[in-house]
């Protein structure tokens, strides 16, 4: 059986599952550089916390933020790769916020394959804040 290479990140010794590369969907996407399994771990990104107040109407930023699910008049400014995981309806991943331990875990919903694109449904709320 022919052995997968991983990288090391300089990150506590974790390894590098992901990279960023051109979309064919839109802009730059996360893709899987190693098979990735069902209910694997894909990423633990950790996050600030932006105010409402703190941001503009209009600010490109705002594409890239999560809603905070404790109030929704906060941001997560999220770390990593997190911000940068295109959306699909048909996701291949998901991401939960763990706020005792101030971090958004990513999460494979099915088998992933080295060179797939990742997608994370952003949900009914993100569409709803970018209708005019």
């Amino acid at each position: 059986m022919a052995k997968t290479s991983r990288k090391k990140s300089a990150n506590k010794g974790t390894v590098s599952k992901i990279r960023v590369g051109d979309s064919p969907v839109h802009g730059q996407g996360v893709f899987a550089i190693v098979d990735i399994a069902r209910g694997e771990v894909v990423e633990r990104c950790p996050y600030i916390v932006i105010d409402d107040d703190d941001l503009q109407s209009e600010n490109r930023l705002n594409d890239y933020l999560f809603t905070s699910p404790d109030a929704k008049t906060d941001y997560l400014v999220v770390m990593g790769l997190g911000m940068l995981y295109n959306h699909s309806n048909d996701a291949n991943s998901e991401w939960e916020i763990d706020d005792d331990n101030r971090f958004v875990r990513f999460t494979a919903l099915r088998d992933i394959k080295a060179g797939d694109e990742i997608f994370q449904n952003y949900g009914e709320e993100y569409w709803k804040t970018r209708e005019k």
